[in-house]
């Protein structure tokens, strides 16, 4: 049986096995654990990153957090994790600085955030102020259409500081500059950063001269080191633990009754953009997983037939000049909707209704365990609402549009203007359970299926 939470309390002798006490807390723990450093035992930069580096290996599954001072007076229950005993310090222990600022994005947080908020909390005794970074200050980071919204993010930052400080209060922000209250806040003394933003507190400093404040003291980090040979990653960063993230259920499943004994198919929608891959993995999911897939762009064009009621309902809406002997005319009826995201809207009202009841028929006659409903507009019609989940495909936008250059033989402008008639892969990405993301090789794109399937599998 496992506990909840450990402590481990490393000295100058038992540090030296501080891989296997990490694998030992990897085994006997479900949540947290605490390490705290007994007197004899120095603190240096080089320790915090070894603790934290050797966490991200070892016990990657556990959050461990390096206190300052005590043990958290909330957690009273927990582990021991090797022989060493918890002793309380005599005294406050003295800080170096009142108030310390530090920033970035922190999302999914992490060993290498770790470092950078305990050496803050180390060295403040009275603010801790952290900037978190937002909007067009994360546009540009690898899939940054999974970053946690912010106020989860600010929320995490201060959860994890006055966990560990014991006595700093954590003031959290959002920020959508480089420098946020670094520049605004004049009785600063410090600013916490990594090697590779050093020319930002540089930066700092130089505004908080030609404003008349004080300078900040610099104290730099060094970065965790990791690996992660798909985004050319050399460090632990958040973009590596978005990257896997990828295929993994990130928020809970809809309760949709599946008959008797749940004999009908798990159905869960396949959504994508234009160009993001969608078609790809559909298919893979029919031919490698046996999963029943139902095109509904196609399923959409067979409602187009002559004479056909959403034909009818198609020339009373847009006009019967659209509709010539019962066939709609598309690329008149495209130049009216695609140039006029409400008449898009207007028109998906008027198809998905029809799609959807030819996709239900195909469903009820079906006879697998799994049924992807496959549609690019799937979240704009509001069809996901009524799935157990939805999984989403994506690529970065302007990888998009080199795709629909190059395979639709467009201009950029063109391709540009077939994506803004859609949704954001952030909306979609929001509106998901799962996420998939064909930006690499064909290998890793099904990898990512292949997690998700066997995860999807095991909760149905």
């Amino acid at each position: 049986m496992t506990s909840k939470y450990g402590l481990l309390v490393l000295n100058s002798k038992n540090v030296q096995k501080l891989k296997q006490l990490l694998t030992t807390a990897a085994a006997s723990l479900s949540s947290r654990l605490y390490v705290r450093l007994n007197p004899d035992t120095d603190r240096t930069d080089d320790l915090v990153s070894k603790i934290y580096l050797n966490s991200a290996n070892f016990c990657p599954k556990i959050d461990v957090r390096l206190v300052v001072s005590e043990i958290p007076g909330k957690i009273d229950n927990y582990e021991l994790i090797g022989e060493e005993k918890y002793g309380k310090s005599s005294g406050k222990s003295e800080k170096k600085y009142k108030k310390v600022v530090l920033g970035g994005t922190f999302d999914r947080l992490h060993n290498g955030h770790k470092v950078l908020l305990n050496k803050a909390a180390e060295l403040a005794s009275d603010d801790i102020v952290v900037g978190v970074t937002d909007k067009e200050m994360i546009a540009k980071k690898s899939l940054f259409e999974m970053i946690e919204p912010v106020e989860i993010r600010m929320k995490n930052v201060v959860d994890f500081v006055e966990d560990i400080s014991g006595e700093a209060n954590c003031l959290t922000e959002p920020i959508i500059d480089p420098f946020g209250p670094s520049t605004r806040i004049k009785d600063l003394e410090a600013i916490v950063v990594s090697r590779e933003t050093l020319k930002g507190a540089d930066a700092v400093n130089k505004i908080r001269n030609e404003q008349g404040m004080s300078q900040l003291d610099v104290i730099i980090v060094e970065l965790v080191e990791g690996n992660d040979e798909i985004l050319n990653e050399t460090k632990i960063s958040s973009s590596s633990r978005r990257r896997a993230d990828l295929g993994r259920l990130l928020k809970p499943t809809r309760e949709v009754p599946r008959g008797e004994n749940g004999g009908k198919p798990y159905l869960i929608g396949l959504a994508g953009g234009i160009a993001s891959g969608k078609s790809h993995i559909a298919k893979y999911l029919k031919e490698k997983h046996g999963f029943d897939v139902i095109d509904c762009d196609k399923l959409a064009h067979t409602c187009y037939e002559k004479g056909s009621l959403l034909n009818q309902k198609i020339a009373e809406h847009f006009g019967n000049d659209i509709v010539i002997d019962g066939i709609v005319d598309r690329k008149k009826l495209g130049g009216i909707v695609f140039s006029d995201k409400s008449k898009l809207r207007e028109l998906s009202e008027l198809v998905w209704p029809e799609v959807r009841k030819k996709a239900t028929e195909i469903v009820d006659q079906s006879t697998a365990k799994v049924v992807v409903i496959e549609a690019a507009a799937l979240i704009e019609a509001g069809w996901h609402e009524a799935l157990a989940e939805t999984w989403t495909v994506f690529v970065p936008a302007e990888e998009a549009v080199r795709r629909v250059v190059e395979r639709d033989s467009l201009t950029e402008s063109q391709a540009k203007d077939r994506m803004s008639s859609q949704i954001s892969n952030k909306q979609r990405i929001d509106a998901s359970n799962v996420v998939l993301c064909s930006l690499w090789k064909y290998e890793e794109t099904r990898a990512q299926v292949d997690r998700a399937v066997e995860e999807l599998l095991q909760r149905i």
